[in-house]
């Protein structure tokens, strides 16, 4: 029995012996190592602060790759270490896994206070680190936010653990900089590089990090071959890590755009597509945003068209809903600033008046010692209210920045909606330009296959299409270069007019005429083309549904109108049923007209032709 007693006790011992002693020192020193095995089996006698200890180890480690939900103890909030670790627990979840950005800060501010009140350091730079990772997630352009946590960090710093992450922290906010010209960070590069090369082994996981900075270095440098055997380097270190995967994710990017401006499309769109195996499980739209930009690019220098606009397509439409998310999150992340910069307004003054009750208890002990410290504190109280007043001032900035935000949605909102507008416009471009050519087109190929056996001119007719389809193709292409009809803005109205008549009367079934009066003078080219459109989507329809043999334009230009009339002997139609009616016919000119201020009549009756009539003011 004593025997099997003592087994039992060397067998306790010994799995104590597997676990490390309990220290915040070194349970820091394994995150920052990012060692999070190692920090998961840091041995804490507190049954709280064991589990959030490794929960927060774990969370990291995940880096919300893996769904998982954790569970939190309904303890009230007192200063103790577990509450801390509570705190980053909840912010690394909001921030890693639900990308609930409004909860991330307050969080980490708090153990951040926290730490402060118990001068707790090992655990105030862990804080710290988790504020600086949140302001490198959320970096804003004009936001300086972050410069007094990372000053606090670096004077914090005393292991080279530590001054690394110091310096990928400055080299982080100095490459998201918004002058170009302070995103050269060879100093901060060289340093980091020897701090790495000098302490850390190359399979270390932040040696990954270092390379993928050294390669943006390079890219910055000019030397894009350097920067290409960097990004892949790093690839082959951070690709069994879920937390280093965005760094996997961004070395892709980072080749695929390289090799774009080197030309190399189709391997840019090989780098691009192996993006798809690195995507942020928790936040997949920013991730897709990326990717198919890329695709869309590429795909367009190599003239797969029709698969680049539907990736840029799909592109854009994500980005409206990441800026919509992003600019409620920042106009939301305004009010989360002014109730942090409050929160560190009231540690001040809690320090503050600790500090002053201290005071009136040394100068209760008299003396003259007790006077001089007193005058030391004094000049320290004062510094503090400085820095009061500074959060005060900071506190107004932030209020007027919450104010050009909400400008900003404003402007965002009227953008989108002109945005929205302009593909209305190219849709209707489309039908009204192309569309009538090719409707020409088809008739002319139906004519073709009805009467082949019997037309003599048969070349001639083949050569009469096929000069439709080159003018098709050619609108189409003008389009998308110039955005609005070449032979408008080159020659004008009348030309344009007179030329949509002359492919009208290929048909040998009906013959269009163009009378003008009074026409000069060029009109204003936004004009100019919303009458072509009109009168061209009006011969479209003659061709398709009046079955007519003649059809006359007239366009008169008076002194401050415009008349144009529209007449053909075919069948006419039921004018007061036209409405109903569905595609983008009369109601798009109807639609045009009103936009234009002007009138629009229809003279129709079955069987009796039909006249439309458009005046215009000038």
């Amino acid at each position: 029995m004593p025997k099997y007693i003592v087994s039992i006790a060397i067998f306790c011992f010994m799995g104590m012996l597997t676990q490390s002693v309990a220290s915040p020192s070194s349970y820091v020193e394994a995150i920052f190592h990012m060692d999070y095995e190692k920090a998961k089996n840091i041995y804490f006698d507190n049954h709280e602060t064991q589990h959030y200890s490794t929960l927060l180890a774990t969370i990291l480690q995940d880096y919300g790759q893996i769904p998982t939900s954790y569970s939190f103890f309904s303890t009230p909030e007192r200063e103790e270490a577990q509450n801390i670790l509570a705190s980053l627990s909840k912010g690394y979840i909001n921030l890693y896994q639900t990308k609930n950005m409004l909860d991330v800060l307050p969080h980490f501010m708090n153990a951040y206070t926290l730490s402060k009140q118990q001068d707790n350091t090992p655990y105030l730079k862990l804080s710290l680190y988790a504020i600086l990772e949140f302001y490198r997630f959320e970096y804003a352009q004009t936001n300086s936010l972050h410069q007094n946590y990372l000053d606090e960090f670096g004077s914090l710093a005393e292991d080279p653990i530590e001054e690394i992450w110091h310096q990928v922290f400055t080299l982080y906010f100095n490459y998201q900089s918004i002058e170009p010209n302070n995103r050269d960070g060879k100093n901060y590069i060289d340093t980091l590089t020897q701090l790495v090369d000098t302490h850390l082994p190359q399979e270390h996981p932040i040696y990954a990090i270092a390379l993928s900075m050294q390669a943006f270095q390079q890219e910055l440098n000019g030397d894009l071959e350097k920067a290409i055997a960097l990004h892949k380097q790093c690839l082959t270190l951070c690709g069994n890590y879920n937390f280093l995967k965005y760094l996997c994710f961004r070395s892709h990017y980072r080749l695929s755009e390289i090799e774009y401006a080197n030309a190399n499309f189709t391997k840019s769109l090989e780098w691009a597509h192996g993006m798809k195996n690195f995507v942020d499980n928790a936040d997949t739209l920013k991730s897709q945003i990326y990717i198919n930009k890329l695709l869309a690019k590429n795909n367009a220098e190599l003239q797969n068209y029709e698969l680049a606009y539907r990736q840029y397509e799909y592109a854009v439409q994500n980005q409206f809903k990441l800026d919509l998310r992003e600019n409620t999150l920042q106009n939301s992340k305004m009010e989360i600033d002014l109730r942090t910069a409050e929160k560190e307004k009231q540690l001040l003054l809690e320090q503050e008046k600790r500090t002053r009750n201290r005071n009136i208890a040394i100068g209760l002990g008299g003396g003259l010692a007790a006077v001089l410290l007193l005058s030391v504190l004094l000049y320290k109280n004062s510094k503090k209210k400085q820095r009061i007043a500074e959060q005060e001032r900071e506190i107004e900035i932030q209020k007027k920045e919450k104010i050009l935000k909400e400008q900003e949605l404003n402007a965002i909102d009227a953008m989108i909606a002109g945005q929205e507008k302009e593909r209305q416009r190219l849709a209707a471009d489309l039908h009204d330009s192309v569309g009538a050519t090719l409707s020409a087109a088809k008739l002319q190929f139906d004519h073709l296959k009805k009467n082949k056996d019997k037309l003599a001119t048969l070349e001639t007719m083949f050569q009469k299409t096929g000069s439709l389809l080159d003018e098709a193709y050619n609108e189409v292409r003008s389009m998308a270069h110039v955005k609005h009809s070449g032979v408008i803005a080159k020659e004008g109205l009348l030309p344009a007019v007179e030329k949509l008549a002359r492919n009208a009367s290929l048909q040998q079934s009906l013959q269009v005429e163009v009378q003008d009066f009074g026409l000069t003078e060029r009109l204003e080219p936004s004009l100019e083309i919303s009458i072509f459109r009109m009168i061209q989507e009006l011969v479209t329809n003659i061709i398709k549904h009046a079955n007519a043999s003649e059809a006359t334009i007239a366009i008169t230009q008076h002194e401050n109108s415009l008349n144009i009339i529209v007449e053909d002997n075919g069948k006419g139609f039921n004018a007061t049923k036209f409405q109903q009616k569905e595609g983008m016919g009369l109601s798009s000119i109807e639609r045009r007209v009103e936009f234009l201020e002007g009138t629009l009549e229809i003279d129709a009756t079955p069987g009796k032709g039909t006249t439309i009539l458009i005046d215009i003011p000038l």
